[in-house]
C-alpha cells in the first residue's frame, strides 16, 4: 500500500477518463495482462452485495484519505438473478442500483471500445435514497476473445451531495413537525377529529309566516296539513272563511289549546 501511494506524486489524484478506465484498465484486467499496483488503484470489489453505499465508502475512504479522491473506482462481477435470465441482480444491502439511462457509447479513436451507464441508489426507506451515483463501465464485445467473459466491470461511485442535504433537510422538517404535535397533543386531536353532527341536536326547521289574502290559499295550505293533529282544526278554519262566515274570529292561541 505504502509503495503504491508513493507513485502518485504530491497533488496528483487518481482520475482516469472514460477511455482510460475501459480502454486500458479494464480491457487489461480482463485479459489478465498485469498493471502494477492495479489493486490499489482500482480494487476487485462486490457492488452488488449486502453492504450499503455508504458502508463501502466509508472503509474505502481511509485508504485514500490522502489522495482526497471525490470519487472511487472498483471491479466488480456482474450477477445474474438466476441462470436462465439475463437480467443482471441490482440490489445492494437492503437498497437497489436503479439504471438511469440505457448507456452511452465511450468512442476512441473513432472505435466503439465501451459502454457507461449511471445508476441511482433507491431505497426509499432510507435517508440515504439517492443520495449515491454510481457510473458502470462495460467492454464492447468485440474487444473480448472467445475464452473470455464480458461480466466484469469498472465502477465509479460517487456521493450526490444535493440529493443527501435535501433529505436532511426533509428528515429536520419531519422531526420538528412531530416534537411540535407531540409537545400540544390537544392540536393534534383537533387536526385528526371527525366531527359528526347529531340531527337530533339541531333545532327544528321554522317555517316562513306568509300573509295571504286569498282565502283559497289558506284552504290549499290546510289541506297540505291533513295529516297534522291540528290539521282538522285549520281546514274548519279555512271552510269557514271561504263560505263567507268571516264575522266569526278565532283565537288562533285558543284553537291550538284545546
Amino acid at each position: 500500500m505504502e509503495a503504491a501511494k508513493s507513485l502518485l506524486p504530491v497533488g496528483c489524484v487518481f482520475d482516469p477518463t472514460d477511455s482510460e478506465l475501459v480502454g486500458y484498465f479494464l480491457y487489461n484486467k480482463i485479459v489478465n495482462q498485469l498493471i502494477p499496483n492495479l489493486d490499489y488503484f482500482i480494487p476487485e470489489y462486490n457492488l452488488y452485495g449486502s453492504e450499503e453505499p455508504w458502508e463501502i465508502w466509508d472503509f474505502f475512504k481511509q485508504q485514500f484519505a490522502e489522495e482526497c479522491r471525490k470519487d472511487l473506482f472498483f471491479f466488480t462481477q456482474l450477477k445474474k438473478r438466476t441462470l436462465k435470465e439475463s437480467k443482471i441482480n441490482r440490489t445492494i444491502g437492503e437498497g437497489t442500483w436503479h439504471g438511469e439511462d440505457a448507456g452511452l457509447e465511450i468512442i476512441h479513436e473513432n472505435h466503439r471500445i465501451g459502454k457507461k451507464k449511471r445508476f441511482r441508489y433507491e431505497n426509499k426507506q432510507s435517508k440515504q435514497h439517492g443520495g449515491w451515483i454510481m457510473h458502470e463501465y462495460s467492454l464492447d464485445l468485440s474487444l473480448l476473445g472467445l475464452d473470455q467473459h464480458d461480466n466484469f466491470v469498472v465502477c465509479r461511485i460517487r456521493k450526490n451531495e444535493l440529493a443527501l442535504q435535501k433529505n436532511q433537510r426533509e428528515k429536520s422538517e419531519q422531526v420538528k413537525r412531530r416534537k411540535v404535535v407531540e409537545a400540544d397533543p390537544e392540536k393534534k386531536n383537533k387536526r385528526t377529529k371527525v366531527q359528526k353532527v347529531d340531527p337530533e341536536s339541531l333545532p327544528l326547521s321554522i317555517l316562513p309566516i306568509t300573509t295571504c289574502s286569498d282565502s283559497s290559499t289558506i284552504v290549499q295550505q290546510s289541506a297540505e296539513l291533513e295529516n297534522d293533529e291540528y290539521g282538522s282544526i285549520i281546514s274548519q278554519f279555512g271552510y269557514e272563511l271561504e263560505h263567507g262566515d268571516s264575522q266569526q274570529f278565532f283565537d288562533i292561541d285558543d284553537i291550538f289549546r284545546s
